[in-house]
């Protein structure tokens, strides 16, 4: 088997109706390792939740954004120092 892909979710969501949900249960499903960041939840679809890109324990090989832009330029700097390996 292959060995799993790490991907961050920011802007990930506890609501099952949100994107931010569905590609958390998305991902998981085709067996990516799956790294919530949301600095509100503490846990999404069973998963520990990263208050920031920062938090998050690995370098991931794909970065998901599910942020209002106005959110998101907040956070394009944290994202920009952490990078992906993609």
């Amino acid at each position: 088997t292959m060995s799993s892909k790490h991907i961050a979710i920011i802007g990930a969501s506890a609501d099952r109706s949100k994107f931010g949900n569905i590609a958390v249960r998305a991902f998981a499903r085709q067996g990516w390792t799956v790294y919530p960041v949301n600095p509100k939840e503490t846990q999404i679809e069973g998963l520990p939740v990263f208050k920031s890109i920062a938090e998050v324990p690995v370098r991931p090989d794909l970065i998901s954004v599910y942020l209002p832009p106005p959110v998101l330029l907040k956070v394009l700097p944290d994202i920009a120092a952490r990078g992906c390996a993609g």
